[in-house]
């Protein structure tokens, strides 16, 4: 470990690669400005790149003027906005002081802006984005004072953050004169030797901040201004060859207006003229007007043509019943929002009511492996986990007495949330592996511990939370307070289980109802009872799914995608009687332990549910534009395999109740043709390497591998004696081996080699940790796989002769895709950049070793189902949605016991 570097107080130095600052490792230089030198470096607590910026010497050896500071980074690290990048912390070490930044990938829009103007509705979503950082800055009193391209990123993902409130003014009172130290350009106070980075920066001062008057938010709406007028016309709106001909220009002259576009609409051109008034009196006041105005334009709300007479409706006068009614509406709904929340509260009423709610605006539900919504235990609040068009996991707080959802903020990469007992607070698992909780009435949210992959987790009333940490193994608890969590029960991998998930306390706090995932496909999926004194498990009932306790004593659950009810004794902790229907169709119908329902104790109940969209096989070029398909039909298809020579594809469907067949794709025809019957379970094909066979797997049977000739129809059957859980993953380059992944209930996903000739078969991959989805390069020399071994799960290679010699591909989560025919580049996914495929070349030698990543395919959002890289590496073959996606909704049932009188 390089030795930590030593700083001489008022003398500044570099920092080198591979050194350390403090905790973190220094990664790269990223370049200096007037706030000092940024760093990209590694955060090996969290495992994570973050930016680190060393404070100017004038702040550490300026005790006010660094109090001060300290207090506005405080009020900094507070805001959370997708659109702004994230302040981590004001941290010191050997005698200086630096900021913890999130490290955002990307290009900034000075970059992008150089190779010339932005398309008008590039311009105009990025600008939306940037009004929105400043909505949410200014909301929380917080002015950023050095809005500029330079200080706009944007990611490979489209995504737009906001960075550099370093010198960003905390409170929402003007500043004084004696805080222009602060508040004028960063770079005109302290780096007065660099002319281009002058220029960048005074360019768009405002008039009031290059005089060193009192700013307030109006600073940043006229730098929005320039920001937008830039990126529209290419130019800057006030341009010269010293600071004091920009100032001159900014005090006195107009920009050129015909320098944009004359495709900008009518009210872009009014908009920017309105931030660029002079008089700081004048200008637009809220920059959420800017944000609305954009917004509206982009979605066609509004005419988006060049002429002003667009705005000429809005002004024509209706009538006096037209304009009271949407107020009327609005009171009407509240009205009965009311009625319905006193006839629902409990005690009241004989009959259940239903009613959907739907994803916040712009939002999506996380309907993945789990439960993505929880009720609070008093019934007075729905916990929702939803994304937005980046992906990014919010959780979302909506009242039964409200009408629109409110985000939580903090919980950026929330997956799985659940209540404390007291419905004050609500722990979730987030993205960069912590367990974390925050509270409902707002405020910072508190890390508890760390995690791999969080599956569930329950609080009782003694402050204890029970969770599980990892996809698949034991249950740990931890103090609501946080620190070192400690295992309470393990899975028995003598009677097959292969991990334990989705804890759920009863009403004692100390009993407990959690998930056993079998081993091998011969065993259903268990309900268990456990305890957190100790003493041997008990199994309740075998279900398709987890379950949840309801008072006054029912067992909760689904089964073959309905919500069912069964009488249950908490204390006999037994089950009795018939189960009953409680509905429609809810999401889950597989067992990954999550039981797809949340309850209350004042008889609500919730549900999600969702209506399949039809999929079709499209082929895509490699920014993720559709070309010309064949018209193939539509259907219920997963993950295509293209054959080796580029005219076939293998697909996996599903039928209505969900029994999975393998396909196969006629890419020059577009016919598609049933391989497998739907019975046997079939999934998982691939190819092999003459085109002539594939093999795929049968559930139906004992999880057999199976070998089927296209030519004949003949096929062979493999490990029908190993009932545990596997999938083919490919063949070796003679055909004479596949690899296939096999859940062990010791030691989890392993990959083996498996003689087609008949031999035995042959360990590959064999640890205790997660070794999935083998991906052998052509040539046969190196096998990509994804593990878990480092706590997140990540891309490797071994040779395939000698496997014990890994080498690490990502950082931060990644995914295996594919090999180039040529075995020359390695094709994956970082989770930095889901809808991003990478690839990297294989450096000459005997020790495998790989360049730089570059981007190789980008896809759009819609793809879902997977996509394959054709052979000539020019295209992809997607999964993408047949028709307009449906409205996702959840089921909350109020009184919901009175179903069971019903029914």
């Amino acid at each position: 470990r390089p030795p930590p570097v030593r700083f001489v107080p008022g003398e500044r130095m570099a920092l080198q690669a591979g050194s350390r600052l403090g905790a973190y490792e220094i990664v790269s230089r990223l370049g200096a400005g007037g706030m000092g030198e940024v760093y990209r470096a590694r955060d090996p607590k969290l495992g994570r790149d973050v930016a680190i910026k060393l404070l100017p010497d004038a702040f550490a050896n300026d005790p006010e003027r660094l109090a001060r500071f300290e207090r506005e980074a405080r009020l900094l690290a507070s805001l959370q906005h997708a659109n702004i990048a994230v302040l981590h912390g004001l941290e010191e070490a050997e005698g200086r002081r630096f900021l913890v930044m999130q490290c955002v990938e990307g290009e900034s829009l000075a970059q992008r802006r150089a190779r010339g103007p932005l398309p008008v509705m590039d311009a105009l979503e990025v600008a939306a984005a940037v009004a929105a950082a400043l909505e949410a800055a200014h909301d929380a009193g917080i002015v950023h004072r050095d809005l500029k391209p330079g200080n706009v990123m944007v990611t490979p993902t489209g995504d737009v953050k906001v960075l550099d409130f370093g010198l960003a003014k905390g409170g929402a009172g003007a500043s004084s004169s004696s805080d222009v130290g602060l508040s004028a350009s960063p770079t005109r106070t302290y780096a007065g030797t660099d002319a281009g980075v002058i220029l960048g920066t005074a360019a768009y001062m405002s008039p009031e901040q290059a005089r060193g008057k009192p700013v307030d938010r109006r600073t940043d709406i006229w730098s929005f201004g320039c920001v937008l007028y830039e990126c529209l016309s290419g130019r800057q709106a006030f341009a010269g060859e010293t600071v004091s001909d920009i100032v001159s220009r900014i005090l006195q002259v107009e920009p050129d207006w015909s320098v944009l576009p004359a495709t900008t609409p009518g009210r872009v051109r009014d908009l920017i003229a309105r931030c660029l008034q002079k008089d700081a009196r004048r200008r637009l006041r809220d920059i959420g007007d800017a944000r609305i105005e954009i917004e509206d334009l982009v979605a066609g709300r509004v005419s988006a043509s060049g002429a002003h007479a667009a705005t000429a409706p809005a002004t024509v006068a209706r009538p006096t019943w037209r304009r009271a009614l949407p107020a009327a509406l609005v009171l009407l709904t509240a009205a009965a929002t009311w009625l319905v929340a006193r006839t629902l509260a409990p005690g009241r009423g004989t009959d259940p009511v239903r009613f959907a709610v739907e994803a916040p605006r712009g939002q999506l539900f996380n309907f993945s492996s789990s439960i993505s919504l929880d009720i609070s235990p008093d019934g007075t609040m729905l916990a929702l986990v939803a994304s937005d068009s980046s992906g990014v996991n919010r959780i979302w707080i909506r009242r039964m007495d409200a009408l629109t959802p409110r985000v939580l903020p903090g919980t950026e990469g929330a997956t799985i949330s659940f209540w404390s007992p007291d419905s004050r607070w609500i722990a979730f698992f987030a993205g960069d592996r912590q367990l974390m909780k925050v509270a409902v009435a707002g405020g910072d949210p508190q890390s508890l511990c760390e995690v791999k992959n969080g599956r569930g987790g329950t609080w009782n009333r003694d402050g204890v939370i029970l969770f599980a940490p990892y996809s698949n193994g034991a249950l740990y608890r931890v103090s609501a307070s946080g620190g070192d969590p400690a295992v309470v029960l393990r899975p028995d991998s003598a009677h097959g289980e292969t991990g334990l998930r989705f804890p759920y306390f009863l009403p004692d706090g100390r009993h407990f109802l959690y998930s056993s995932l079998p081993g091998d496909s011969t065993g259903a999926g268990r309900l268990c009872v456990g305890s957190l004194d100790g003493g041997a498990p008990r199994v309740v009932a075998h279900t398709e799914t987890g379950g949840i306790y309801a008072p006054p004593g029912w067992l909760l659950y689904t089964r073959l995608g309905v919500p069912m009810a069964q009488r249950f004794d908490a204390r006999a902790l037994k089950v009795s009687g018939e189960p009953h229907a409680l509905g429609d169709l809810a999401l889950g119908n597989s067992f990954g332990g999550s039981s797809w329902l949340s309850v209350s104790g004042t008889g609500v109940l919730a549900y999600s549910t969702f209506d399949p969209v039809p999929t079709r096989l499209a082929w895509l070029d490699l920014q993720g534009h559709e070309l010309p398909s064949p018209p193939f039909s539509s259907g219920n298809y997963f993950t295509p395999v293209i054959s080796p020579d580029g005219h076939r594809a293998l697909v996996t469907s599903a039928d209505k109740a969900q029994n999975r067949f393998v396909m196969l794709a006629d890419l020059d025809r577009g016919i598609l043709t049933r391989l497998t019957e739907p019975e046997l379970l079939a999934g998982s094909p691939r190819w092999s390497p003459d085109g002539q066979r594939f093999a795929c797997v049968e559930e139906a049977i004992r999880e057999r591998i199976v070998v089927r000739s296209l030519a004949d129809g003949s096929q062979r059957i493999y490990l029908a004696d190993d009932p545990a859980f596997k999938r083919p993953d490919g063949w070796t380059p003679d055909g004479r081996f596949l690899l296939y992944g096999r859940l062990d209930p010791a030691t989890k996903w392993d990959e083996w080699v498996l003689p087609l000739d008949g031999g035995a078969p042959r360990p590959l991959l064999h640890t205790t940790a997660n070794e999935q989805n083998a991906r052998l390069s052509p040539d046969g020399r190196w096998v990509a796989f994804e593990s878990d071994e480092s706590g997140t799960q990540e891309v490797y290679v071994v040779p395939f002769a000698s496997p014990a010699l890994r080498y690490q591909v990502t950082t931060g989560g990644g995914a295996v895709i594919t090999w180039t025919r040529d075995s020359k580049r390695l094709i994956f996914v970082s989770a930095k950049t889901p809808n991003v495929a990478m690839q990297a070349e294989v450096q000459p030698g005997a020790r495998f070793a790989l360049g730089a990543p570059r981007v190789q395919a980008r896809l759009p959002e819609q793809v879902t189902n997977g996509a394959d890289l054709d052979p000539s590496g020019t295209r992809l073959l997607a999964i993408m949605p047949a028709e307009a996606p449906r409205p996702q909704t959840v089921t909350v049932v109020q009184n919901w016991p009175a179903l069971l009188r019903r029914n």
